[in-house]
């Protein structure tokens, strides 16, 4: 009976390190980051995924952290805000040192500083990001985020 128990708490434990271990998938963060600014709940669940990833090698996964780490500034208490935000530009402007032709993380940059306050002083990149963008928009993976991406560049081109 005593090693039943035993044997039922190994495979729990088990089971539960294997899913904190699931690695966060690509298509997922795509189909919720735009959402995640303007909803708290979607916010904080990918905040506390991203938090889970020890290292990340995929320079997307790491500019969708990042983004994800300046959206939650907005979900936080003042004296957190600034950190996050600091956080989220390392993690952005890492991916884009690395992969600084890869037009989703232009973009992921592009969007957080289109709709941060000036004040914050990460602003600097938008033309070239904007131009870098428009030129490569066929690169986008889907027709889905080619029109995301198309709509949001037209609604902020006076930003």
């Amino acid at each position: 009976m005593k090693k039943t128990i035993i044997i039922i708490h190994l495979f729990i434990g088990f089971s539960l390190c294997n899913l904190s271990a699931q690695s966060i998938k690509l298509d997922d963060i795509r189909k919720e980051y735009s959402k995640a600014v303007d909803n708290q709940f979607i916010c904080e669940k990918w905040y506390h995924l991203f938090e889970k990833e020890m290292v990340l090698s995929n320079q997307k996964l790491k500019a969708y952290k990042g983004g994800i780490t300046i959206a939650m500034a907005r979900y936080v208490v003042v004296a957190k805000k600034t950190p996050l935000v600091l956080q989220g530009k390392k993690l952005i402007e890492e991916s884009i040192l690395n992969s600084k032709d890869d037009v989703e993380i232009r973009f992921i940059r592009y969007s957080i500083q289109v709709n941060l306050p000036p004040a914050l002083g990460y602003n600097k990149n938008k033309i070239e990001d904007r131009n870098f963008i428009n030129t490569h928009l066929e690169q986008f993976p889907n027709e889905a985020m080619k029109s995301y991406v198309k709509k949001f560049m037209e609604d902020t081109k006076s930003k």
